[in-house]
Protein backbone atom coordinates (compact mmCIF):
# COMPACT_ATOMS: atom_id res chain seq x y z
CA UNK A 1 0.00 0.00 0.00
CA UNK A 2 1.04 3.69 -0.89
CA UNK A 3 1.76 6.07 2.08
CA UNK A 4 -1.00 8.47 0.90
CA UNK A 5 -3.64 5.51 1.90
CA UNK A 6 -2.47 4.73 4.67
CA UNK A 7 -0.98 8.51 6.03
CA UNK A 8 -3.40 9.53 8.84
CA UNK A 9 -3.13 13.16 10.22
CA UNK A 10 -2.19 11.38 13.72
CA UNK A 11 0.42 9.27 12.30
CA UNK A 12 1.97 12.45 10.69
CA UNK A 13 1.86 14.41 13.61
CA UNK A 14 3.46 11.25 15.73
CA UNK A 15 6.39 11.32 12.84
CA UNK A 16 6.89 15.19 13.51
CA UNK A 17 6.88 14.47 17.30
CA UNK A 18 9.92 12.16 17.06
CA UNK A 19 11.80 13.86 14.88
CA UNK A 20 11.23 17.42 16.92
CA UNK A 21 12.29 15.83 20.23
CA UNK A 22 14.98 13.91 18.92
CA UNK A 23 16.14 17.16 17.34
CA UNK A 24 15.49 19.04 20.43
CA UNK A 25 18.07 16.73 22.22
CA UNK A 26 20.77 16.68 19.55
CA UNK A 27 20.53 20.72 18.86
CA UNK A 28 20.86 21.22 22.80
CA UNK A 29 24.06 18.52 23.15
CA UNK A 30 25.29 20.67 19.78
CA UNK A 31 24.89 23.78 22.04
CA UNK A 32 26.84 22.51 24.56
CA UNK A 33 29.39 21.61 22.24
CA UNK A 34 29.04 24.70 20.28
CA UNK A 35 29.57 26.41 23.92
CA UNK A 36 32.90 24.47 24.59
CA UNK A 37 34.60 25.14 20.66
CA UNK A 38 33.82 29.28 22.35
CA UNK A 39 30.42 29.94 20.70
CA UNK A 40 28.86 32.65 22.84
CA UNK A 41 25.10 31.11 24.47
CA UNK A 42 22.44 33.80 25.24
CA UNK A 43 20.45 33.35 28.22
CA UNK A 44 17.38 30.99 27.65
CA UNK A 45 18.61 29.47 24.63
CA UNK A 46 17.89 25.66 25.91
CA UNK A 47 14.47 27.08 26.05
CA UNK A 48 14.36 28.70 22.89
CA UNK A 49 16.33 25.33 21.24
CA UNK A 50 13.65 23.10 22.36
CA UNK A 51 10.67 24.91 21.63
CA UNK A 52 12.00 25.78 18.18
CA UNK A 53 13.51 22.44 17.70
CA UNK A 54 9.85 20.65 17.88
CA UNK A 55 7.47 22.91 16.52
CA UNK A 56 8.42 23.68 13.11
CA UNK A 57 8.89 19.86 12.39
CA UNK A 58 4.98 19.65 13.93
CA UNK A 59 4.17 22.42 11.48
CA UNK A 60 6.14 20.47 9.18
CA UNK A 61 4.31 17.12 9.64
CA UNK A 62 0.79 18.74 9.22
CA UNK A 63 2.31 19.83 5.64
CA UNK A 64 3.31 16.49 5.26
CA UNK A 65 0.25 15.10 5.76
CA UNK A 66 -1.94 17.66 3.13
CA UNK A 67 0.98 17.48 0.58
CA UNK A 68 0.75 13.52 0.45
CA UNK A 69 -3.24 13.37 1.30
CA UNK A 70 -4.41 16.26 -1.44
CA UNK A 71 -1.26 17.20 -4.02
CA UNK A 72 -0.06 14.99 -6.93
CA UNK A 73 2.98 13.69 -6.28
CA UNK A 74 2.67 15.34 -2.91
CA UNK A 75 5.66 13.77 -0.59
CA UNK A 76 8.50 14.81 -3.95
CA UNK A 77 6.54 18.43 -3.34
CA UNK A 78 7.09 18.53 0.44
CA UNK A 79 10.64 16.98 0.49
CA UNK A 80 11.68 19.45 -2.40
CA UNK A 81 10.20 22.68 -0.35
CA UNK A 82 11.14 21.66 2.68
CA UNK A 83 15.07 21.43 1.31
CA UNK A 84 14.11 24.84 0.18
CA UNK A 85 12.78 26.05 3.23
CA UNK A 86 15.92 24.61 5.07
CA UNK A 87 18.46 26.76 2.76
CA UNK A 88 16.51 29.36 2.91
CA UNK A 89 16.76 29.11 7.18
CA UNK A 90 19.94 29.80 6.68
CA UNK A 91 20.12 33.78 5.83
CA UNK A 92 18.99 34.72 9.28
CA UNK A 93 21.95 32.53 10.65
CA UNK A 94 24.80 34.33 8.93
CA UNK A 95 22.80 37.92 8.61
CA UNK A 96 21.50 38.65 12.03
CA UNK A 97 23.09 41.25 14.46
CA UNK A 98 20.55 40.59 17.15
CA UNK A 99 17.77 38.34 18.91
CA UNK A 100 14.14 39.63 18.38
CA UNK A 101 14.78 40.10 22.47
CA UNK A 102 17.76 42.80 21.67
CA UNK A 103 20.54 40.31 22.24
CA UNK A 104 23.33 41.33 20.32
CA UNK A 105 25.08 38.18 18.70
CA UNK A 106 28.64 38.32 18.16
CA UNK A 107 30.79 36.18 15.48
CA UNK A 108 30.09 32.74 16.80
CA UNK A 109 26.12 32.58 16.31
CA UNK A 110 26.75 30.97 13.03
CA UNK A 111 28.79 28.10 14.56
CA UNK A 112 26.16 27.95 17.33
CA UNK A 113 22.77 27.71 15.22
CA UNK A 114 24.08 26.64 11.77
CA UNK A 115 24.47 23.10 12.38
CA UNK A 116 21.34 23.07 14.66
CA UNK A 117 19.29 24.51 10.94
CA UNK A 118 21.60 21.27 9.25
CA UNK A 119 20.11 18.80 11.79
CA UNK A 120 15.97 19.68 12.28
CA UNK A 121 15.78 19.71 8.09
CA UNK A 122 17.71 16.96 7.78
CA UNK A 123 15.22 15.75 10.12
CA UNK A 124 12.12 17.15 8.41
CA UNK A 125 13.29 15.70 5.16
CA UNK A 126 14.06 12.59 6.44
CA UNK A 127 12.74 11.56 9.69
CA UNK A 128 8.97 13.12 9.05
CA UNK A 129 7.94 10.46 6.94
CA UNK A 130 10.08 7.67 8.11
CA UNK A 131 8.27 7.87 11.41
CA UNK A 132 4.96 8.60 10.16
CA UNK A 133 4.64 5.46 9.20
Amino acid sequence: MSIESQLTILKALKGGAIAGLIGAGINNVWSLIANALGATIPPGFAIAVTMSSIFPLLIGAVLFFVFVKYVPKGKLVWIALSIAFVLISFYPVFNTTQLPDGTVMDDTFPLLVGPMHIISGFLAVWGIPRWSK
